[in-house]
């Protein structure tokens, strides 16, 4: 339960750190191109006076600086990483990352963000942006999965990164039928049929050899209708690398992208683990549950925050992009149940106000609107941990994605009782 919990906590602390991303890939420099917001990468074990040390030279070197107002803005963000570092006794273990500057606002922004592993590198840049690599490289979706799918004169090679499933790669040949007549010219045709065969399969080879020693894959599915597939593995056409990484074969009924979803479904136990494999077990209990308890699933905000408010909610679903605010409708001086909803536009809160002026001049009084909170998913995030409703997140890339918002508007729930 501690440890549900525990990766429960940093699903969400992942996706808190992509929204900051996000954020801090909008900003620049307050003309847009002077190099004057600073990042500055810190590994683990670095002494925090090795830093200060750094930032003083900075200091100095900016003040030899022509412009007065670049001057000035670099100045400013690096004092105020010199009076921050004071407050830190000792680098994280998995290091720091400092982000200070007068960006296009206008006004001074400073980030601390303690990465989710430990970085590596060391660096200190002064830029138009801030420098966010090293965190976007952590945040990736490292599992890949490869995919070769095979018949006699087509195969489909493809690759599953993340929840993102694409093919790379179609191929096809010519290997005749087989010779119907007998004779001498039928075992000269059959040893045609049998070179041609063997040339495709190499070449299918080849190609997934081109494709995947390129890429840090960590395992490799095989499949397809017929019995192409283990002559494959077994004329060895693949790779020692590409061989040990062979973790399946699958029947499929067919190739292309079809073929691909098809293998992935059918070798759903042999990658369990994978982000894909995860969210299609809960898009398909969500889809099973509605059809035989339909009573026991909640969907769209308003279903989705009532539950929680009753504390029926034993677990939430949600698409990591959902955007909206939550805002908060009520009668002044009137004793009536407050609305609670979520909007994603000026337009919607314009038409959330007419409803309100309708609903308080039946009580001859004005509507209270309110912001409750600024981020949907920070919202009901935080009611969800307050009843014990476990949380599942649904990361923008991918058909589960598509699935899910079409299917639930991007939130849902499934509910302890009805």
């Amino acid at each position: 339960m501690e440890q549900e919990a525990y990766k429960e906590d940093m699903e969400y602390k992942k996706f808190q750190l992509k929204k900051l991303v996000q954020e801090l890939d909008k900003k620049t420099a307050v003309d847009g191109h002077s190099t004057t917001l600073v990042t500055v990468i810190i590994p683990p074990s670095t002494p925090i006076s090795e830093i200060s040390e750094l930032i003083r030279q900075e200091i100095s070197t900016a003040a030899r600086i022509k412009s007065r107002t670049t001057r000035k803005h670099v100045q400013t963000a690096l004092s105020s990483i010199q009076s921050r570092l004071r407050y830190w006794h000792k680098v994280p273990k998995n290091g720091l990352i400092i982000y200070a500057g007068i960006t296009q606002e206008g006004k001074l922004e400073y980030y601390e963000v303690v990465p989710p592993k430990p970085v590596k590198i060391k660096k200190y840049l002064c830029d138009a942006k801030f420098d966010t690599s090293v965190l976007k490289e952590m945040l990736q979706e490292k599992d890949k999965y490869g995919i070769i799918l095979l018949e006699r004169d087509e195969a489909t090679i493809g690759l599953l990164d993340g929840t993102h499933v694409e093919v790379i790669k179609e191929l096809t040949g010519y290997v005749p039928s087989k010779h119907s007549k007998g004779g001498q010219s039928a075992r000269r045709f059959e040893r045609l049929i049998e070179i041609a065969y063997h040339d495709f399969l190499k070449k299918v080879g080849e190609e997934a050899n081109k494709i995947f020693l390129q890429m840090d894959i960590k395992g490799l599915i095989v499949g397809g209708p017929g019995f192409a597939k283990e002559e494959f593995i077994d004329g060895n056409y693949l790779d020692y690398r590409l061989r040990e990484k062979i973790i399946g074969i699958v029947t499929t009924q067919y190739l292309s992208e079809e073929g691909l979803r098809e293998a992935l479904e059918e070798a759903k136990e042999l990658i369990r683990d994978s982000r894909y494999a995860k969210e299609r077990e809960i898009y398909e209990e969500l889809m099973s549950l509605s059809i035989r308890s339909p009573e026991l699933v909640a969907y769209g905000f308003r279903e989705v925050n009532n539950a929680l408010d009753q504390g029926k909610v034993d677990k939430l679903v949600i698409v990591e992009d959902l955007k909206g605010k939550i805002i908060r409708i009520y009668c002044k001086n009137v004793d009536i149940d407050p609305i609670e909803t979520m909007v994603t536009s000026d337009i919607e809160i314009n038409k959330m106000k007419e409803r309100a002026k309708k609903i308080c001049s039946k009580y001859q009084s004005e509507p209270v609107i309110e912001v409750v909170s600024e981020d949907v998913v920070d919202y009901l995030f935080e009611k969800a941990k307050k009843t014990g409703a476990k949380v599942e997140f649904i990361s923008p890339e991918g058909e589960i994605h598509d699935m899910f918002r079409s299917a639930f508007k991007g939130i849902a729930a499934i509910l302890r009782y009805a």
